[in-house]
């Protein structure tokens, strides 16, 4: 273990980018990020804004091949396949169903599981330097079912999550209008997850860690990193505005840290989740936390400046323009469960998500290539998952021992 200080860049500006550069910058190191979109201007943006640290069901599922069809002819579903992108998406699509078996899944669940046990500690120590705290609401999630067939179609779900430790409350239906008395009454279930916080706006509180970053002597470049090359004992790091030497080189650029391993002839089956939010109006009253409709896999999430409805999966890599159908769509289920609410946008966006096959994290140095780290693939758990990446990068990068078994996540495994 060196306590050298390191001329360190980091690529991108999300959670997982500003919160490897504010634990490296503790070590002492001089760090610089690069992103050309701003700071936490991608899918740390326009998530949930939930740090879900019971989140470990991956994607795959056993009957993954038997949905893949229907991901193809229903464009306006929760979950989509754009025709035109999917011959890229195939060697992804492969990848995916060989981890649909029983044992992958929950071998996945638990390698998620390892992460998550170490995300809100990660959290509590950024929230605390940043002083943060009262942009966090610890109040857990409501998931609510309208049907028997809606609670039993996340059965293995649930189960799951139960396998994997995490503890979930299925409640008496009186409790919900407790709990929620927002809602509309018309529920027959209801899941209780306490072990949940939310973030009231995420991009404003990686803007905040950001600016504490650069009060501390971080730099921020608006910058596209557009090549990368070893030349000695370190990297040159060429921009569209320019270049910058470092020794280690933390690669946290979400859906684009593909393009960036392919500058280094590294392959990574990282793909693309798109995904949409749209903003209502904060309703009078309005929900006391996030809140599932679980036949219609609505998310409906009360945030600093409005109500934030989140739905769906779309495959359509980084290039197709988006289809703001499917959030749409789901407008009409959130204003069901809350008559009061106004269906009028106040603004609607489509964001990427970076995911793996296995649905694990894209985390360490890459094999082969001395001083080249990952910090990635968080899928739909990438706002949770951003300060404890950050934090076992930096230990990586001082030699330290992160606690954690790392191979499930190593960025050489394809």
């Amino acid at each position: 273990m060196s306590d050298t200080p390191k001329s360190i860049v980091v690529i991108g500006a999300g959670i997982a980018g500003v919160a490897s550069a504010l634990f490296l910058q503790q070590d002492g190191h001089i760090v610089k990020i690069l992103d050309p979109r701003g700071i936490g201007e991608g899918a740390s943006f326009g998530n949930a804004g939930t740090i879900a640290l019971t989140s470990c069901v991956p994607t795959a599922r056993p009957d993954t091949m038997k949905r893949v069809p229907k991901m193809l002819l229903d464009p306006a579903g929760p979950f989509n396949i754009r025709w035109s992108y999917l011959p890229k998406l195939t060697p992804w699509l492969i990848d995916l169903l060989r981890n649909s078996s029983p044992d992958k899944i929950l071998a996945n669940a638990k390698a998620k599981t390892a992460l998550l046990e170490h995300a809100m500690p990660a959290y509590n120590e950024l929230i605390a330097e940043v002083q943060t705290e009262h942009m966090i609401v610890r109040n857990g999630i409501l998931q609510v079912f309208e049907t028997d067939q809606g609670l039993k179609g996340m059965e293995r779900d649930h189960a799951l999550m139960q396998e994997c430790g995490h503890k979930i409350e299925f409640l008496p239906v009186e409790e919900i209008r407790q709990m929620e008395p927002a809602l509309a009454q018309k529920f027959k279930h209801a899941v209780y997850i306490e072990n949940h916080a939310t973030i009231k706006d995420p991009g404003q509180l990686i803007k905040k860690f950001s600016a504490h970053f650069e009060a501390k002597g971080g730099a921020f470049f608006q910058e596209q990193v557009i090549g990368l090359k070893r030349e000695g004992t370190v990297w040159s790091v060429n921009t569209d505005k320019g270049s910058h030497v470092a020794e280690r080189v933390i690669v946290a650029a979400g859906a684009w840290s593909r393009e960036i391993a392919r500058m280094i002839d590294c392959r990574m089956l990282l793909d693309t989740e798109r995904g949409y939010h749209v903003m209502l109006p904060q309703p009078e009253p309005t929900l006391r936390r996030p809140v599932l409709l679980g036949d219609h896999s609505v998310f409906i999430v009360p945030m600093a400046n409005g109500l934030r409805v989140t739905s769906g999966i779309e495959f359509g890599g980084l290039e197709l323009p988006p289809d703001y159908r499917r959030i749409r769509n789901m407008i009409p289920f959130a204003k069901k469960v809350m008559p009061q609410l106004e269906e009028r946008e106040l603004s609607i966006w489509m964001g990427f998500r970076p995911s793996t096959p296995d649905t694990r994290p894209v985390l360490g140095e890459m094999p082969g290539v001395e001083g080249m780290y990952f910090a990635t693939g968080g899928s739909h758990i990438g706002m949770t998952l951003g300060p404890i990446m950050g934090k076992v990068i930096a230990d990586l990068v001082a030699g330290r021992d992160p606690g954690i078994d790392m191979n499930p996540y190593t960025p050489g495994r394809w």
